[in-house]
C-alpha cells in the first residue's frame, strides 16, 4: 500500500469515528427529549428535554432546508437518494417510478418528473418558508418521540421514516380543497392518483440489523429466511418482524410505515395463519408475549 493511500484510509477511519462520535452524542440528546414524557417527569428534565431538542432541531436544520428547497422551487436533485425517495412517494406512473429508480436518468425522464412534482410545488409548496419548516420541525418532533433503541440508531431511523412522515403531511394537506389554488393546478386530476404508498417499496428496512435476534435484510427479502417463512410476502415478513420480535403494535407498525392500521391487522393475521399451517400449530399457539418464549421459538429458531 502506498502513503498515499495510506493516509486516505486513515483519513476515512477518523471521519467515521468522527461520525459515530456525532450519532452518540445526537442519541443520548434524543433520550434526554424523550424523558419529560416518563412518569412523574420532574421540572429539570423538563427543562433539559426541551434543551435537547431545541439543539436537535439546529443540528437538523440543514436537512429541513433541503425539503424546504425541493418543496419551494421543484428543483430534485437527482443524485441525493433521499429526495428521490421522497419524489417517488408523489409519482403515479410505474414507468416514471422504475426510471426515478436507476442511477441515472434522460432529461426527458428528468422533464416529466419535474411536471409531475410541480403540482407538490404550486400547492404545499405554496406556503410561507416559515410555516412549512415549523411543519418539518413538528414532523421531526414526533418522529424523535416515537424512536425506540432497537439496534439501530436515531439518525439511521430517521433517514428511512422522515421522508414517510413529511409525505403523509403533504398528502393530508392536499386533502382538503381549501389548500389547493385552483389558479395553478386542477385539484382533482391529482386526488384520483394519489394513494397510500406501496408497503413494498418502502425503503426502511436498509436498516434491518441482526441484533436481539431480530432478522435482517436478507431475512425480510426471503433470501435467507427458511421454508417456513418462503410463503410469506416481503410485506408480511416486515409485518411479523416488527409485531413479534419488536413489540410493535398495529397502529405503531401503520405509523412507521404510512400505512392504514386495518391493512397492517389483515396482513398480520394472513401472515400468522400461514407460518401455523407451516409448523404445525394453531394460530393460538404463536403468542405475542416475548416472555412466553413461544415467538422467540417461532421467529429465531426457523429463520
Amino acid at each position: 500500500m502506498s502513503q498515499e493511500s495510506a493516509n486516505q484510509l486513515e483519513a476515512e477511519k477518523e471521519a467515521y469515528q468522527a461520525r459515530l462520535k456525532e450519532w452518540s452524542f445526537i442519541e443520548e440528546l434524543v433520550m434526554l427529549y424523550q424523558s419529560q414524557f416518563e412518569k412523574n417527569a420532574s421540572y429539570e428534565a423538563t427543562l433539559k428535554a426541551q434543551e435537547a431538542i431545541n439543539e436537535l432541531i439546529i443540528k437538523f436544520n440543514p436537512l429541513f432546508k433541503k425539503y424546504i428547497i425541493l418543496l419551494k422551487t421543484g428543483q430534485i436533485n437527482f443524485k441525493d437518494q433521499e429526495m428521490k425517495q421522497f419524489v417517488y412517494s408523489f409519482l403515479d406512473d410505474n414507468k416514471l417510478k422504475a426510471e426515478l429508480k436507476k442511477h441515472k436518468q434522460k432529461s426527458e425522464v428528468k422533464k416529466e418528473i419535474y411536471d409531475r412534482f410541480n403540482f407538490i410545488k404550486e400547492t404545499y409548496g405554496f406556503l410561507d418558508e416559515e410555516e412549512i419548516l415549523i411543519d418539518l420541525q413538528v414532523i421531526f418532533m414526533t418522529v424523535a418521540r416515537r424512536y425506540q433503541q432497537m439496534g439501530r440508531s436515531f439518525c439511521g431511523y430517521l433517514y428511512n421514516c422522515f421522508r414517510y412522515e413529511v409525505y403523509r403531511h403533504i398528502k393530508k394537506f392536499l386533502k382538503n380543497p381549501i389548500n389547493i389554488p385552483y389558479r395553478h393546478t386542477q385539484f382533482e386530476d391529482y386526488m384520483k392518483f394519489i394513494e397510500e404508498p406501496s408497503f413494498e417499496e418502502n425503503y426502511e428496512d436498509h436498516f434491518y440489523e441482526d441484533n436481539l435476534g431480530i432478522p435482517d435484510l436478507n431475512w425480510i427479502q426471503g433470501e435467507t429466511c427458511s421454508d417456513n417463512f418462503k410463503g410469506l410476502s416481503v410485506q408480511e415478513r416486515k409485518i411479523v418482524v416488527k409485531y413479534y420480535l419488536e413489540d410493535w403494535n398495529d397502529r405503531q407498525i401503520s405509523e412507521e410505515f404510512g400505512i392504514h392500521i386495518n391493512t397492517v391487522n389483515q396482513k398480520r393475521r394472513c401472515a400468522t395463519m400461514k407460518i401455523a399451517k407451516e409448523l404445525g400449530l394453531e394460530v393460538s399457539e404463536i403468542k405475542r408475549n416475548r416472555k412466553s418464549g413461544k415467538k422467540a421459538t417461532i421467529l429465531v429458531a426457523n429463520k
